[in-house]
């Protein structure tokens, strides 16, 4: 990401992401500056609500979510058959 204003322009990078006293805080560098950033419920429902989201950037976002999980499911099924541990965590009964 990048940030671009009169004092000029920095890359901004993102490290963690958490909440906090019910805030999204973001936490990373602005240039070599640590920097932390706080959006509330209603700043975000506000940047929301200006933005205009076309058909494709909704589609994009989207998207990427969707394959993000599955990338995350394949490395978490990945790591389980690595350790051997394969089989269900709850066998069915049989009764």
């Amino acid at each position: 990401m990048r940030i671009s204003s009169r004092a000029g322009n920095f890359n901004m990078t993102i490290e963690d992401v958490t909440v906090e006293n019910g805030e999204l805080v973001m936490t990373g560098k602005m240039g070599v500056w640590s920097a932390k950033t706080m959006l509330s419920v209603e700043e975000l429902r506000q940047m929301l609500q200006s933005l205009k989201i076309s058909a494709k950037v909704l589609d994009f976002a989207v998207l990427f979510a969707f394959r993000h999980i599955v990338g995350v499911v394949e490395e978490d099924r990945a790591r389980t058959k690595a350790l051997g541990n394969g089989a269900p965590a709850i066998a069915a009964d049989k009764r």
